[in-house]
């Protein structure tokens, strides 16, 4: 990262959510990004503290909606980045688009195939299993019924990120 103020702004937010302080990260995200827009000189890379603000605005503040927009907003303008992918991968989990999830891993993923993060949440996510009756479409009610009487809730738990 550069040396605007935006980015040890958000490097604080960064440790005190891993910190268990997810009130106090999600203020200085917020002031992190009010820094990004407000102070001339970022970089373009400070299009990623609007991804960190939108993933702890969407989890810590329960404004899911907002937080969605910026991440996919920083998903559009800083797309060299995974930690960018991965947090719109686990907001678009928490607001239950598996579909939208799974394309921004894989865009991250394209970008670093070996993403520790981004291997986690897809390997957590799963691949469809095949319909129980193939000769009867996904979405058949027996389908359907088979699929959750047979189905096992998954067991790795998606986490905070893991590093900025």
């Amino acid at each position: 990262m550069d040396s605007h103020p935006c980015f040890s702004t958000l490097e604080r937010a960064l440790i005190a959510y891993r910190s268990g302080r997810t009130r106090e990260a999600l203020a200085l995200a917020e002031a992190a990004f009010r820094l990004s827009k407000d102070l001339p000189g970022a970089s373009t890379q400070a299009g990623a503290v609007s991804s960190w603000y939108g993933y702890l605005l969407g989890t810590v503040g329960g404004n899911l909606d907002d937080g969605l927009l910026l991440c996919r907003d920083a998903a559009e303008h800083v797309f060299w980045e995974p930690r960018v992918f991965e947090n719109l991968a686990r907001l678009e989990i928490e607001a239950g688009s598996r579909t939208a999830a799974l394309a921004a891993i894989r865009r991250g993923l394209n970008l670093n195939p070996e993403d520790r993060e981004l291997k986690v949440i897809r390997r957590w996510l799963g691949v469809r299993r095949p319909p129980a009756v193939r000769f009867l479409g996904r979405n058949h009610p027996l389908n359907r019924f088979l699929g959750q009487l047979t189905h096992r809730p998954p067991r790795i738990v998606v986490g905070a990120p893991a590093r900025a």
